[in-house]
């Protein structure tokens, strides 16, 4: 994704490649029964259907039948679409000279409720010119449109350069995805030809058109700039718009489809000057939907949703899930937002039992925790069955919906003795009918783990450096103390320990006010306290001065009692409104650093007072990265710009860089002294974090954008990679030591990251000779730091986004799921 340039949206009326002709046009809008696309005897004309020829709109009358003017600009006759129906012979009809009549067949496509209730499919940003082996995620869209009945597909643009145009439609189609697909042009889509969009438009039809499903008014509208020069203008389009918004219905609902956002002001204005301008807030505007970003960010701006999704087949700029979102729409043209993972086919993992272990409650009930997912399906229903030997006790017990992966009961275990093995046999049924069955065992032990919390743990990796190296000790193979589901999914957010307490915060990626910061009880994992926040928090919070400190993706920083959960102060600090804030703060114990780009301030802990703004570096494309402490050095960056070194005390930028390859990176460095260990694009460096200069540059055998520091030990630098799992070098020659393959992803999130890659987006910890580390591939490991070899592993079966926290005698971890780990030695109380 490259931003727009001003030359491509300026010297628009030099293109002189529109026809300069204009001609009546006529033609008929019927049921095409056998859906040969002829309007043959005894078919139903369709009366009061909206038909356009990119300025005028009309309404076909009794037979069907509809005249157009015709303009200068003319290039297509399409029509609006009307709810209950389909076109696999195209909405559109390109203008030609010598055509008397045009011919629009429509099939009944029934997908929604008698009420107009229905949902639809977004996907955006595919870029699919250099990939390949597209199917698995084409097929999750189809089954999934299926399944749920979808009234539509919707692509948001980016499609990518003359190759990825040409394949896209082959792809993706209303015939060949049996659903209603409609494509928008982006910045990307705008090619070398007569015009910018020539090729698009001999592919995909009009730029800009309007269609309707249920109580909803759906309209297309096209990026204004891009690669090269469109022959269309702004005016063009808000005619138009203006054209057809006059024959929608007083109070239909209107939902926006464009490959960027209009505006950051809570009024969407669709204009070309002061006098001559659309307030779609009046049109009852419901949602400005797009992509362009790579980023999955919802909020609300006045009454109207704006809403961005990620990539649908690899992971995001800002290493956003791959996803494709489904938005239910209500009668009145209300919604809600459902993020879907895309490659999952009915995965399903037991997720508080492993290694013949555990954990019971206070109760003596075992905490049965499933994570399930399916993409081309929703889970309907998990029942578990539990055995001891072979004899079934009780009843089957089903569990209860906690996040969109993760489902919970508390199964009674009474009467039992000592080392008995327990069976448990969990079957989850799909929406569509599919199963998927699964089960482990474990043998009881009524006597908890203890569990002793040991040093604070308040920054990623334990500190402001970054350094992740314990001295507390823990003994391999650990044990499940105990496990807990916040309801709501937790990304990049590793856990705090602070005070006996342990905190973690969550995303919401749907606006439904799931962003949150929790505080569990280290020892029970009961959660004490839930400070919700305005949007999600997808990156690394901090511990400082008695409160938990955390900003989330509107650019809000809170400072929350650590005891009580109250708010103690909060700052709206000065960021852009796009990208969405998702980079990770750090703090002393008087100072938080929070924000990026000229909104990055050092604030002080206790007062919430500014103590300074960064005035020097802009924002750019969102990075994962969390800031770095050392040496008095403020390290932080920008994606697809540079690593910057700031002065920690007064904020002036003391060194900037950007080339050889650190320009995208999404790992934080560690600080050890005056030097800086960091991973990027495909390469090992250690800078000097007085200057900024690169020391040592390796390049690796495998890309490493990935939020992964390096853990740097006595002979090894070890970290994180995007599709090799975790690699370890020789810290003295920097050669390749060893490698550690994990699985294959179960969600893709490093930049153009895709299946099968096998990446770790968190940083290893170390502890011992023990290497401690999540991966995307749904487990947390024990590596052998000097051999890479296995110790022990504890499936999740879900993401682990979040870096692990180590303290006293305990290991505590988070999954996307929602759920907090708290592994122990397993010594008995």
């Amino acid at each position: 994704m490259k931003r727009i340039t001003k030359i491509a949206i300026a010297c628009l009326s030099a293109i002189t490649t529109l026809s300069s002709y204009a001609a009546t046009h006529k033609g008929y809008v019927f049921v095409d029964a056998n859906a040969n696309g002829v309007f043959d005897k005894g078919e139903k004309p369709m009366k009061g259907v909206a038909v356009s020829d990119g300025l005028h709109v009309v309404q076909t009358r009794k037979d069907g039948s509809f005249s157009l003017p015709g303009h200068t600009k003319e290039r297509f006759v399409f029509i609006t679409t009307p709810s209950g129906y389909k076109s696999d012979n195209q909405h559109y009809r390109k203008i030609d000279a010598g055509q008397e009549n045009y011919y629009f067949g429509l099939q009944p496509y029934t997908a929604t409720t008698k009420n107009g209730s229905h949902q639809y499919v977004h996907i955006t940003d595919t870029e699919i010119f250099n990939t390949g082996n597209h199917e698995e995620w084409v097929g999750n869209l189809r089954d999934y449109a299926a399944n749920e009945k979808a009234a539509f597909i919707i692509h948001t643009g980016d499609i990518c350069y003359e190759k990825g145009l040409k394949s896209h439609i082959e792809l993706m189609n209303t015939h060949n995805m049996n659903c209603p697909t409609f494509y928008c042009i982006g910045n990307h889509d705008l090619v070398k030809g007569r015009y910018g969009e020539e090729l698009f438009e001999s592919l995909y039809g009009p730029t800009f058109y309007s269609f309707d499903v249920g109580n909803m008014h759906y309209i297309v509208t096209p990026m204004l700039g891009g690669d090269h020069l469109p022959s269309y203008r702004k005016e063009d389009v808000y005619r138009w718009m203006k054209n057809d918004l006059a024959l929608v219905p007083k109070g239909k609902a209107v939902t926006v489809f464009n490959h960027d956002l209009l505006t950051h002001k809570d009024t969407f204005i669709y204009g070309i000057n002061e006098k001559e301008f659309i307030n779609l807030n009046e049109h009852n505007l419901k949602a400005w939907v797009y992509g362009h970003w790579h980023i999955n960010y919802m909020k609300k701006q006045g009454d109207v949703y704006s809403v961005c999704t990620a990539v649908v087949d690899k992971g995001g700029i800002d290493h956003s899930t791959s996803v494709f979102r489904v938005m239910h729409v209500d009668e009145k043209g209300d919604f809600t937002s459902e993020i879907r993972y895309s490659y999952l086919d009915k995965s399903l993992c037991i997720a508080s039992i492993a290694n013949n272990q555990a954990p019971l409650l206070p109760s003596g009930a075992l905490p049965l925790s499933v994570n399930v997912y399916s993409s081309a399906s929703p889970v309907k229903e998990v029942a578990a069955d539990i055995y001891c030997g072979d004899k079934r006790i009780g009843k089957s017990h089903k569990l209860q919906q906690q996040t969109d992966w993760n489902w919970y009961a508390e199964i009674p275990l009474n009467r039992l003795t000592e080392n008995e093995l327990i069976t448990v046999r969990v079957k989850a049924t799909f929406r569509n009918g599919e199963t998927a069955n699964t089960e482990k065992s474990f043998a009881y032990s009524a006597t908890p783990q203890r569990v002793n919390i040991g040093k604070e743990w308040t920054n990623l990796l334990g500190n402001p450096e970054h350094v992740g190296i314990t001295g507390d000790t823990l003994k391999s193979p650990l044990a499940l103390a105990w496990i807990k589901n916040v309801k709501a999914n937790i990304f990049m957010s590793s856990p705090l320990v602070y005070k006996d307490n342990v905190y973690v915060a969550s995303v919401d990626e749907n606006h439904k006010g799931l962003g949150a910061i929790f505080a569990l009880e280290g020892r029970t994992g009961n959660i004490r306290w839930k400070y919700k926040v305005r949007n999600s928090i997808k990156n690394t919070i901090a511990a400082a001065g008695g409160l938990i400190l955390a900003q989330d993706t509107e650019g809000y920083l809170y400072a929350v009692d650590a005891q009580t959960g109250t708010l103690t102060w909060e700052q709206k600090l000065p960021v852009n409104p796009l990208p969405a804030l998702i980079e990770g703060i750090v703090a002393t114990d008087t100072v938080v650093y929070a924000g990026t780009g000229k909104g990055l301030c050092a604030i002080d802990v206790r007062s919430g007072k500014v103590l300074w703004t960064n005035t020097e570096w802009g924002q750019h494309e969102g990075t994962t990265s969390t800031w770095t402490l050392g040496n008095g050095v403020l390290v932080a960056g920008t994606q697809w710009g540079s690593l910057y070194g700031n002065n920690a005390q007064t904020g002036k930028m003391l060194w900037a860089i950007g080339k050889d390859g650190l320009s995208d990176r999404g790992a934080s460095p560690a600080a050890h002294g005056n030097l800086l260990y960091l991973i990027s694009r495909k390469s090992f460096f250690i800078l000097d974090a007085s200057t900024g200069n690169v020391i040592v540059r390796k390049e690796l055998p495998t890309k490493v954008d990935v939020t992964s520091t390096p853990l740097v030990t006595d002979s090894e630098i070890i970290f994180g990679t995007s599709d090799s799992g975790l690699m370890a070098i020789d810290k003295e020659t920097l050669e390749s030591k060893w490698n550690y393959q994990t699985g294959t992803s179960l969600v893709f999130t490093g930049p153009y990251t895709l299946k099968p890659a096998a990446s770790i987006e968190t940083s290893p910890v170390l502890n011992g000779n023990v290497v401690y580390v999540g991966a995307s591939d749904g487990a947390i490991y024990g590596i052998d730091k000097t051999k890479g070899t296995l110790l022990w592993k504890h499936e999740t079966g879900a993401p682990v986004f979040a870096t692990v926290a180590l303290s006293g005698n305990m290991l505590f971890a988070v999954d996307l799921s929602g759920n907090v780990y708290a592994f122990g030695d397993n010594t008995k109380e």
